[in-house]
């Protein structure tokens, strides 16, 4: 292995050694120069010594062959926590939550004797929403007076004891002959599991009162626990 060494208007320019993955630049040797009438001349004092890292029992470059089918887990197996951190094979942890599910089919699936059973009854449940221990519903009722009471008689005890909560009327889904109210039902969290929350709807106008029981049956929503992702 060589050096060379030009010299070119009084300038010194010196090369780099390079070694594969190692790169070695010599340290600026120290020169004198003299300059004379004749000429110039470069004298060298001290030159430092360039070894090879293998011949001083250090690995020249360090080689992984990853294959396509097993890639992920040969860099799994390093030990570099960066690698393991995005490595994570174990499943992710879930958690139990409680939900509610409706036990009858939605009156509004079928359109036909959906309006069939307005008319026939004044008042009917269009469809629910659960969301958690949240309960939403709509409710369609015949425009019989300006003035009307729809209201939602629920029980958590199987009729033991019960509670009736207002519906709200939405404005702007009137088309004359019907009319559509909203109501919202929260389940306290301590309700246990499999049991049942019924509720009817009592639409009342004038000295007129209709009821939609589910044709005494109820709506009936069951309560029941699903597994969800756990959050940190």
């Amino acid at each position: 292995m060589s050096c060379k060494v030009n010299i070119r208007e009084g300038q010194l320019y010196s090369t780099t050694f390079s070694c594969f993955a190692l790169s070695v630049t010599p340290t600026a040797m120290k020169m004198n120069r003299q300059f004379s009438d004749t000429g110039s001349t470069c004298t060298t004092y001290r030159v430092k010594k360039v070894y090879f890292a293998d011949l001083v029992g250090l690995e020249l470059e360090f080689v992984r062959t990853i294959t396509p089918c097993s890639s992920e887990d040969n860099l799994c197996s390093l030990d570099d926590p960066a690698w393991q951190t995005n490595c994570d094979n174990s499943e992710p942890s879930t958690k139990r939550v409680k939900c509610l599910y409706p036990c009858f089919v939605q009156p509004s699936e079928s359109t036909d004797s959906f309006m069939k059973m307005v008319y026939t009854q004044n008042v009917c449940l269009e469809y629910i929403v659960c969301n958690n221990l949240v309960i939403t519903g709509l409710i369609r009722v015949t425009n019989l007076s300006y003035m009307k009471e729809v209201t939602v008689r629920f029980t958590l005890n199987g009729w033991e004891t019960y509670r009736d909560i207002w519906a709200d009327f939405m404005a702007t889904c009137s088309d004359g002959k019907t009319e559509k109210f909203t109501f919202r039902i929260s389940v306290p969290h301590d309700f246990e599991v499999n049991r049942h929350m019924e509720f009817a709807i009592r639409y009342r106008v004038s000295e007129f009162e209709f009821w939609d029981n589910n044709d005494r049956n109820n709506y009936q929503v069951r309560c029941v626990e699903r597994l969800v992702p756990q959050t940190e």
